[in-house]
C-alpha cells in the first residue's frame, strides 16, 4: 500500500512539474503555484457571463460572489476592470482611484481629454460625469471592447465622446489635437505593449499635451520590478518633474507629470482636504497623496534601470 501511495505521489509531482519543462519556464506556473492551486483552488468561484476570443485577447466577463463584474484578459489572473451594477458610479480598483488624483492637480476644467485604453470605461465615465462639456477621445485597439463595456459594464459614452479603434501609438503619432489630460492604461494579458512604453512614445505624448496639461499612467506590478523602474526612468527622461504614487501593497505605480510645470503639491493637499471634508468621493484623497514616492526612493529604484526605446524595449522579458 505504501508503494502505491509513493507511486501516486510521484505521478502527481510529474503532472504538476512537467508543464514547467514543456513551456518556457518564465511563462509557466511554478511548482508551489501549481501545488497550492491543486490543493487550495481559488475560494471565489466566479460566474462566467461572457467568454469571447477577440482579435487580440481571450476575454471573459466574470461575476464574483458580491455581484461585481470583472473584465479579464486571459490567461493571466487578475482584472482589467471591475464594476458593481449595484453601485454603478463606485470606483473599486485602487489604481483607478489613484488616477482620479488629477482632480487635485488641475487648474481649470479640462476641455479635451485622451484615454489610451478603454477597459470597462470606469475613468471615462468618471470624467464624463464631472466634466460633461469636455470632448473625450478614447483610443482602443480591440474593436470588441467597446461593445463588451457597454453590454456588461453599462458604459455609455457622452455625446462628446469619440471611440477610436486604433493602436494608441499610431494615434498619438498622428495626434491632431492638444489635450488637457492624457490617461494611459493599456495592457495585454502580460504587459504593456512595448510601443506604449518607450522614450519616443512619451515624446509624442508630451507634444500632444497643452502647456498646463497632465499625463497619468497606470503601471501594474506584474512581478517585474526592473521593468517598472525602467518605465519610470523612461517617463522621467521626458517629464523630469514626475510625481509617483503607489497603490496599497505596491500593486500599481501611478506617475503624474506636466510638460512645462511642476505639479503644485501644496495646492493638491489643500484640494484633497477639501474633497475629503465634503465627502466628494467614497475614498480619501489625502490618504492617497501620502503614498507619493520620495526622491531617495525613486533614486534607489532606478539604480539598475534602463531607458526603453523603440529599438530596445524588452517589456515581456524584463524581470
Amino acid at each position: 500500500m505504501r508503494r502505491v501511495y509513493k507511486t501516486a505521489f510521484v505521478l502527481f509531482l510529474f503532472c504538476i512539474l512537467m508543464p514547467g519543462y514543456a513551456e518556457n519556464a518564465q511563462d509557466s506556473p511554478g511548482f508551489w503555484e501549481n501545488f497550492v492551486n491543486f490543493f487550495l483552488p481559488h475560494a471565489e468561484k466566479r460566474r462566467i457571463l461572457l467568454r469571447r476570443e477577440t482579435r487580440y485577447f481571450m476575454v471573459t466577463v466574470e461575476e464574483d460572489s458580491k455581484g461585481a463584474r470583472h473584465l479579464v484578459f486571459n490567461p493571466v489572473k487578475g482584472s482589467q476592470g471591475i464594476w458593481n451594477p449595484k453601485k454603478p458610479d463606485e470606483i473599486i480598483s485602487n489604481y483607478c482611484k489613484y488616477m482620479t488624483l488629477f482632480m487635485t492637480m488641475i487648474e481649470r476644467p479640462p476641455e479635451r481629454v485622451l484615454f489610451i485604453g478603454l477597459g470597462v470605461g470606469i475613468l471615462p465615465r468618471f470624467v464624463g460625469k464631472r466634466f460633461p462639456s469636455a470632448i473625450i477621445d478614447v483610443v482602443e485597439i480591440d474593436p470588441d471592447i467597446p461593445d463588451i463595456a457597454a453590454k456588461y459594464f453599462a458604459y455609455a459614452k457622452t455625446a462628446d465622446t469619440n471611440i477610436i479603434i486604433r493602436d494608441g501609438r499610431d494615434f498619438i503619432n498622428r495626434a491632431e489635437h492638444k489635450y488637457d489630460l492624457v490617461f494611459i492604461d493599456a495592457y495585454n494579458a502580460r504587459s504593456i505593449p512595448f510601443q506604449l512604453t518607450t522614450l519616443e512614445f512619451y515624446r509624442k505624448v508630451r507634444a500632444a499635451l497643452k502647456p498646463h496639461g497632465i499625463v497619468s499612467v497606470n503601471i501594474a506590478n506584474l512581478g517585474k520590478p526592473r521593468f517598472i523602474a525602467s518605465e519610470i526612468k523612461t517617463i522621467m527622461t521626458v517629464f523630469p518633474q514626475l510625481d509617483i504614487y503607489v497603490c496599497p501593497g505596491g500593486s500599481n505605480y501611478i506617475p503624474f507629470a506636466a510638460p512645462e510645470r511642476g505639479i503644485e503639491r501644496a495646492a493638491m493637499d489643500e484640494k484633497a482636504v477639501k474633497f475629503d471634508s465634503e465627502r466628494r468621493f467614497s475614498y480619501g484623497m489625502k490618504d492617497m497623496l501620502k503614498t507619493r514616492m520620495q526622491k531617495t526612493e525613486i533614486e534607489n529604484m532606478l539604480e539598475n534601470a534602463i531607458i526603453l526605446t523603440d529599438d530596445y524595449a524588452p517589456v515581456e522579458t524584463m524581470k
